[in-house]
Order: C-alpha cells, then structure tokens, then sequence
C-alpha cells in the first residue's frame, strides 16, 4: 500500500486508557490538521504476544488512513471486515458503548473519528 503523507517529526495526539478483560487498552489518537492519521494501542497485561498483534492491527490501520484512499471506503471495508470482532474474553463498555475485543473497539472508534 502506498503512502503520500509524511510524518513530520512531532503530532498532537490523546491517549485514552480504557479497562478492558485483558488490562488496560492503551489507546492513542493522532491528527494532523485535524485530521486522523496514525492510531497506536498496547494493552497493559497482555504480555508480547498481544501487544504485538495490537500494534500490528493499529500499523495497519495508519497505512489505511494515510494511503489516498478515500475515508468513506475505508470506513466501509472495516466495517465489513472488521466490527464486532470477538476475541472471547468478554465484553466492555467504554462511554455507554459495549465492544467485543481491543480490535472492535479500535475499528469502532476510527470510523467514529472518521465521521463516516
């Protein structure tokens, strides 16, 4: 996948810490321009192996949102592809809003970001 932005060297971001059954999700939110262009997340007692499939879903979720691609495709692929995926460990509810896993709440809150 191609990519037409490049980063500069610093960006505002929010992180939001959220309780889920595997730890704290450790997730971050960075704009450019008020724009979405970089997610990142870690779970807080998930050890490597989660860790590492976390941030590998969130790379690959910046690719999307830094490629020309337009947002309202993007938004439609993952929402095919991707929402309410469970990873078995039960549910949680973040602000009045219950997600399966780490991955439907990344997903979730990036089409929410992306106004779609």
């Amino acid at each position: 996948m191609e990519t037409s932005w490049k980063r500069p060297k610093t960006l505002p971001s929010t992180t939001e810490h959220i309780d889920t059954q595997c730890g704290t999700l450790h997730f971050t939110i960075v704009k450019e321009d008020d724009k979405l262009v970089e997610v990142r997340g870690m779970i807080g007692k998930s050890g490597t192996c989660g860790n590492v499939f976390l941030d590998t879903i969130c790379k690959m979720v910046s690719m999307y949102l830094q490629s020309p691609e337009p947002r309202y495709k993007i938004c439609k692929k993952f929402r095919k592809q991707f929402v309410d995926m469970n990873c078995g460990q039960g549910k949680f509810v973040w602000e009045g809003e219950e997600y399966t896993g780490c991955i439907d709440y990344v997903i979730k809150r990036v089409v929410k970001e992306l106004g779609e």
